[in-house]
């Protein structure tokens, strides 16, 4: 049966296409399907529908805002109770009772009053950091807490609270500790005479409170802001943290905002930061303060998305006509692409024949011919992969031809360690011990990874063999932290730096050659450190800086064992000078993990 031929028109455009790049072709598509409906709509959206916006928003977010004044009222509501419980009491109204002319004295008894009191009178709030009571002298007679504000800042607050008086006054502090916190402060009167003022009661209230868990709740869109600010533009609150503990007073927005309040209105339009804004207000009579919210203007145009009949059909229009030049893109793209599906749903080697052939010189074209030469490369390396297994299985029975018998060969050890004992032979003792430790590790331990400290203790056993041959050619030294013995790492990794050390170390070196293994946390990163003070060599002949690898079989294998378990971050590095000595080290990071990061880069 044959396939259905595709028209001579249509043929056509695919070529004309093909010979454009996708890129082009995605921007042609993009200014049809969304460009040109877009504009059209949106700008005959945005008159026609920005001012209804505007005054549905300005209504909904002024009711908003009236909640939210609520809520904050709430909030701090209790704590303006906790001021009322603890003002009128015996205890503190005793305390306070002082004569303004008499000299401040502390008494103890009062102290314990105020201390029983406190635990008394409870406040069930995690946002309360401080209370202070101070007399009219201001002196402070209590303090809860162990944050402060300097002392020209603390005047401040106090001044504060006599301009609020008699409502309560909201101030915002930035503390020695770097916290910031909304002080609610209020003048105390004696309980005889309501005109005779006594003492004032601050209570230091975390500024989360406000910020975090009030108008957080609330959002106005991207780019919004809520903050509460006093009568003369101190911000007190914002969302915006920057903002905080600044004074507006000098700009237009506090100024329009009184000016909107006196005329009865409760939103306004203005330029703030130099991008258009809508300023809704709300006017605390409680403390004087006003609860502010600024919107970009942005927010409301973006929006304005709704379209009347004329500019659905229009849209429909425009729609079509982008489907119909989606169609001929979309064939363009998908043909070849069905031809690179067939080709690479291969299912033996025989199936890597085919060939796309598809000289087009679009992107299609070019990954086309990367398929058909990957293709091609796949092929060789089946074929390859045949011949390695191949080869693989000879080496399998090569290997179990030179397999010997692990407990015979310990069983020999630990009957020539006998001997040597019988003969008193300690350092040969000690070297047969070593060995048959070492060799035991070697063959029958089957997992890849050790404790530092079994690693360590393998390496004792390799420097005590070392020993028997070099006598006291060298010592060896340790210096690891405790806290990273328990670290898994790959196992004999540092044999080869101990055995790099002795051999290159001991060359044309009259004296002992010191050794010192060192090893510490740094982030979470393990450093392992092997130096010595030998003779040293040129790193540069150790080191094939274009092939990224040792020359040394011991040295490579433990780099590329590290970047295969934690990747090309991590590995050995071996720093070294000439008659100034060697150091080797290792970077791991805490726990098994692949990929790369950045790891600490430390100098040699």
């Amino acid at each position: 049966m044959h396939k259905k031929e595709k028209s001579p028109v249509l043929q056509h455009w695919i070529t004309v296409l093909r010979n454009i790049k996708i890129q082009y072709r995605l921007l042609i598509i993009f200014f049809f399907v969304s460009l040109v409906p877009t504009v059209c709509i949106g700008l005959y959206a945005y008159k026609v529908y920005t001012a209804s916006i505007y005054d549905k928003l300005s209504q909904s977010s002024t009711q908003a805002m009236y909640l939210l004044n609520n809520n904050l009222m709430t909030q701090l509501e209790k704590f303006q109770d906790y001021c009322s419980a603890i003002s009128v009491t015996d205890e503190l109204q005793d305390t306070l009772a002082q004569t303004p002319d008499e000299d401040f004295v502390l008494n103890p008894s009062h102290v314990n009053a105020l201390l029983n009191l406190m635990t008394q009178i409870p406040v069930q709030s995690k946002y309360l950091k401080n209370l202070r009571v101070v007399d009219r002298n201001k002196n402070i007679i209590y303090d809860l807490g162990y944050d402060d504000v300097p002392l020209e800042r603390f005047e401040e607050l106090i001044a504060g609270i006599d301009a609020a008086s008699p409502l309560d006054s909201l101030q915002y502090i930035h503390t020695y500790r770097a916290y910031d916190k909304v002080v609610l402060g209020r003048k105390i009167y004696s309980m005889h005479n309501f005109k005779e003022h006594i003492g004032y009661i601050l209570i230091y209230i975390d500024e989360k409170l406000l910020s975090e868990e009030i108008f957080s709740n609330v959002s106005f869109g991207p780019g919004s802001n809520i903050m509460l600010m006093d009568d003369v533009g101190n911000i007190v609150s914002s969302k915006n943290r920057e903002l905080l503990g600044s004074n507006i007073q000098s700009e237009e927005l506090l100024s329009r905002i009184q000016e909107s309040r006196r005329e009865g209105i409760s939103s306004f339009r203005m330029k703030l930061n130099d991008s258009p804004s809508i300023i809704i207000f709300n006017y605390n009579d409680v403390y004087d303060n006003y609860l502010v919210a600024s919107i970009p203007a942005s927010y409301i145009t973006k929006d304005a998305s709704s379209i009347n009949r004329m500019l659905a059909v229009l849209a429909i229009i425009l729609i079509l006509l982008c489907l119909t030049a989606t169609l001929i893109v979309y064939v363009s793209i998908i043909y070849p692409i069905r031809k690179m599906m067939t080709v690479c749903d291969v299912s033996a080697i025989e199936d890597l024949d085919t060939q796309i052939n598809d000289d087009s010189k679009d992107e299609l074209g070019f990954l086309a011919s990367t398929i058909d030469r990957m293709v091609i490369r796949i092929r060789q390396l089946l074929l390859r992969r045949q011949n390695d297994l191949i080869r693989q299985r000879e080496l399998e029975l090569e290997m179990l031809q030179y397999q010997i018998n692990p407990h015979f060969l310990f069983n020999t050890l630990n009957t020539l360690k006998l001997i040597a004992v019988m003969n008193d032979v300690p350092v040969l003792t000690e070297g047969i011990s070593s060995l048959s430790q070492l060799l035991q590790s070697t063959l029958m331990e089957k997992n890849e990874f050790v404790s530092i400290q079994q690693e360590v203790q393998n390496l004792k056993h390799y420097i005590s063999i070392q020993r028997i041959r070099y006598a006291d050619f060298f010592d060896i030294t340790y210096d690891l932290d405790e806290e990273i013995l328990s670290e898994k790492i790959p196992r004999f990794i540092l044999q080869p730096l101990a055995e790099n050390s002795i051999l290159h170390g001991t060359i044309g070196n009259s004296g002992t050659l010191q050794i010192t293994l060192s090893g510490r946390r740094k982030e979470d990163t393990i450093i392992l450190e092997l130096s010595d003070n030998g003779s040293g060599f040129d790193t540069d002949k150790v080191y094939d800086k274009e092939k990224e690898r040792f020359t040394g079989i011991g040295l490579n294998n433990v780099h590329e064992r590290l970047r295969l378990h934690y990747g090309s971050s991590y590995g050995l590095t071996i720093c070294s000078r000439l008659h100034e000595g060697t150091l080797c080290r290792i970077l791991i990071p805490t726990a098994i993990k692949t990929g790369e990061k950045d790891v600490p880069i430390i100098d040699c």
